[in-house]
């Protein structure tokens, strides 16, 4: 049984001068990625027209000038950008405690821009920041708190960080403060964490954050009806549905805005969630006829791009007995789409009226009638050896058939396979191009397998903190292989330290 959790996503976002990927961010919600905003320093800002001064007190060990010298390097302001030089002098800050410091260079360490990845020494970054009451960073820490990759998830702790920073007045941690109190997940004393509060900090110039704070949920809010939650999001405006659903193209670049328009589109480049919204509106018969045979299909495509929520409610519908006689009636006049989904549940375990060589044989039989899907899973089994003897080339004549019939999942694959397989007899020097571009269409398989190609530089320049985001993405859409893979980053990099030690949870 699936368990019902919430996964809960953070991200970063500075401006980089050096790198226009930085600039896509996984944005705090309505937040313009790459935006720069400073707090009111305290002591006297430098001139840019002193910019020697700066400079000189810096070297004399100045904190204050140390970090606000970084950051002017980091923006190119009175200064040519330079992040190494940046880098520099927000860590010789950091060193002296300077808490503003130390939860600018968490965020880089966090992001990998012009450091190694690396969230373990960020999380000891942004606590030092915390402890020293820097709200921003006790906001940071309280997130931390809630993914279960860093350190172990401890709703409490986070609770009570993210509680402190909303009480000095931050934002972003009283929406979360409410989500946190409407779900339910924490109600403790502050005193659980003993946080040390500095005035100063919170007048220091720092990067602004971009956290996007994710909650989904394998079950709905049983608090209103399926058509509601429906009805609500159409009415969602296009930027804000295009953003639930993964698109990260211009409305100029799409033939149909409309609400349904956007959800179609997405569902053709690969977006679970609008798999699982037009699986939905089939059951229930919304926008289209109701068509258990076509909601079933949906969410089978989308259980295949990692919705686990679409899973529970195929092996629900698979229960109806209604269905079964209808895939019966269809397979006796030869439709293409019984043949396959019967061959796609057998294959996932749902059923077992028909056996792993039917299968095989209705998913042939499909193919020859040129169903897209068909052709997919059975370039599946030849690419895996699942079933099959494992023949790469052959999966890759599938695909290609399937392509040239319009199928942008099949040239996804295609593209992957190439960068990946050295069996591949073919090389397809505009494979990376191909990825990238689904991955801002919203294709949820395009980002897991360009978070892959950016893990082990294939054929990229390794890029660990670029992995991370395009993975964190995929999972934050439901999406168990990015998650697992997410996962696996940390783990790899996971220092001895008892301290980031993961719990398993029942």
């Amino acid at each position: 049984m699936i368990k019902n959790t919430f996964l809960i996503i953070l991200s970063f976002s500075i401006l980089s001068l050096a790198q226009k990927d930085t600039l896509k961010s996984e944005a705090f919600r309505n937040s313009k990625p790459g935006r720069i905003s400073y707090f009111k320093a305290k002591y006297p800002s430098y001139s840019l027209l002193a910019g020697y001064i700066l400079v000189n007190e810096a070297n004399r060990g100045d904190p204050f000038a140390q970090h606000e010298l970084g950051i002017r390097y980091l923006m190119g302001k009175g200064f040519e950008p330079d992040t190494v030089k940046a880098i520099y002098w927000i860590r010789k800050a950091a060193d002296q405690n300077l808490a503003a410091a130390k939860y600018n260079y968490g965020i880089l360490l966090y992001n990998g821009i012009g450091v190694p990845w690396n969230p373990f020494e960020s999380f000891y970054n942004f606590k030092s920041a915390a402890e020293l009451g820097m709200p921003e960073a006790q906001f940071a820490l309280g997130v931390i708190y809630t993914d279960n990759l860093v350190v172990s998830r401890d709703y409490n702790k986070a609770y009570a960080y993210i509680t402190k920073a909303a009480k000095a007045g931050y934002e972003p941690a009283k929406e979360l403060k409410e989500e946190f109190l409407k779900k339910g997940l924490a109600q403790v004393s502050d005193s659980s964490i003993a946080v040390e509060q500095n005035q100063t900090t919170e007048l220091l110039p720092v990067i602004n954050t971009n956290w996007d704070v994710d909650y989904f949920s394998l079950e709905s809010d049983s608090s209103i009806t399926e058509e509601e939650r429906i009805s609500n999001l159409l009415k969602k405006n296009k930027y804000e549905l295009k953003d639930y659903l993964g698109i990260n193209v211009s409305n100029e670049s799409l033939e149909d805005t409309s609400s349904v328009g956007l959800i179609k589109y997405a569902a053709e480049n690969g977006s679970p969630e609008a798999l699982s919204l037009i699986a939905v509106s089939y059951e229930r018969g919304l926008w289209h006829k109701k068509d258990l045979l076509q909601a079933c299909i949906h969410y089978f495509t989308a259980y295949r791009f990692g919705s686990y929520k679409a899973g529970e409610r195929l092996f629900r519908l698979i229960q109806s007995e209604n269905l079964l006689e209808e895939l019966k009636n269809k397979i006796k006049s030869g439709d293409s789409q019984a043949y396959y989904f019967l061959a796609g549940i057998r294959a996932l375990e749902m059923t077992n009226i028909i056996s792993t060589k039917e299968a095989i044989e209705y998913l042939k039989i499909a193919a020859e009638k040129n169903y897209i899907p068909a052709l997919i899973e059975l370039g599946l089994l030849y690419s895996s050896g699942n079933v099959v003897k494992k023949d790469i080339n052959k999966a890759i004549s599938y695909w290609e058939k399937a392509q040239k019939l319009g199928s942008i999942e099949a040239e996804i694959r295609i593209a992957f396979t190439t960068l990946v397989d050295s069996a591949v007899t073919i090389y397809d020097d505009n494979a990376i191009e191909v990825l990238k571009k689904y991955s801002d269409e919203g294709s949820v398989l395009a980002q897991t397998y360009l978070a892959f190609c950016y893990e082990k530089g294939i054929p990229v320049k390794e890029d660990k903190a670029t992995a991370v985001k395009l993975y964190r993405i995929a999972a934050r859409r439901g999406n168990e292989t990015a998650y697992n893979s997410l996962k696996r980053m940390y783990d790899e990099l996971r220092p001895s330290d008892e301290t980031f030690v993961i719990y398993s949870e029942n």
